[in-house]
């Protein structure tokens, strides 16, 4: 069907095509149910009837907006929304994890909503991981790390807002993952997530103009319990040309948390009193060796007189 015959749609086709159009490698009916709101035999009414204008098709399982009709559907959304925020993932640093990861296959399978696969990744699978996948994340599970690959779109005027929604959904993830292993894999104050992304429109710059008013760093605060840095300062800020040091950095915080070393104030107290007793050792050592001469001054004033004397009673006796 030509593009001209359809100028509008229903506010339920618009909610079912903003959700495609959010989601361009499709989703599965029961996703956009969950999405939209629409139940049972509407959603299937609606999506025949959006298929019979050429606007969505079927490939089994998913349903997905037909090639070459998705400026047209944004033009029917009236979406004016600029800035796009898509294939977004995030490293999750391990610094701490159960004792069971390393034979972790058995509990990840049992978790629901996740589809399970094991991929023995590297030359003769020298690298193995787990994957759990949905319509939104795909998460990856490493010896030392998690990855996790976010499949939605993010769209917004404002481009702070969109990567606040994609790290919003990311920490609930998150939450959600360590309820299901029972296991807290966060540090109380420690930034041990980073995030990747290749395709940002226009937000780059958006970002360096912020930072140019607002200083070398700025807040994303999601909730009062939790607030995120961005940080683009040197020497260890995520854009600063400082990798070394970065990598220092990382290993003396987890030195600190693996380790827990004492701290520069603990260290100078010691310091200071290891000072203190040195100094009285020093004093008592001078105090010593002026005594020792004082005595090795009198033993040779002795000697001299015991030899006087001797001289004398030899003297005496030849008389």
């Amino acid at each position: 069907m030509s593009k001209s015959k359809v100028s509008k749609v229903s506010n339920s086709d618009k909610e079912i095509l903003r959700n495609l159009f959010q989601n361009r490698e499709g989703l599965r009916a029961i996703t956009i149910s969950k999405l939209t709101e629409i139940k049972g035999r509407t959603l299937y009414r609606r999506l025949n009837s959006l298929a019979s204008k050429g606007l969505v098709e079927n490939i089994y399982p998913i349903w997905k907006i037909v090639n070459g009709q998705v400026d047209f559907i944004q033009s029917l959304l009236k979406n004016d929304k600029i800035f796009e925020l898509h294939n977004l993932s995030y490293v999750v640093k391990l610094i701490k994890k159960p004792d069971w990861w390393n034979k972790r296959k058995s509990r990840l399978m049992r978790i629901k909503g996740f589809q399970f696969k094991n991929i023995d990744f590297g030359k003769g699978a020298s690298n193995p991981y787990q994957q759990l996948i949905n319509e939104n994340f795909v998460i990856q599970t490493y010896p030392e790390c998690l990855i996790i690959m976010a499949r939605k779109r993010y769209y917004s005027n404002n481009p702070y807002e969109v990567i606040q929604s994609a790290m919003s959904d990311v920490l609930d993830l998150l939450e959600w993952f360590s309820e299901r292993i029972r296991f807290n894999l966060f540090v109380d104050g420690v930034p041990n997530i980073e995030i990747r992304g290749n395709d940002f429109n226009r937000l780059n710059d958006h970002l360096a103009n912020h930072c140019k008013k607002e200083g070398r760093r700025f807040l994303v605060e999601l909730d009062k319990n939790r607030k995120v840095w961005v940080d683009y300062s040197e020497p260890f800020g995520t854009e600063a040309n400082y990798p070394h040091g970065q990598e220092i950095l990382e290993k003396v915080t987890k030195d600190h948390l693996l380790n827990k070393p004492l701290l520069n104030s603990e260290l100078q107290s010691i310091v200071t009193q290891s000072a203190v007793q040195i100094n009285q050792v020093t004093e008592n050592q001078l105090m010593f060796n002026q005594n020792f001469e004082s005595h090795v001054e009198a033993i040779k004033t002795l000697s001299a007189k015991v030899k006087e004397l001797s001289e004398v009673i030899k003297k005496i006796k030849r008389d």
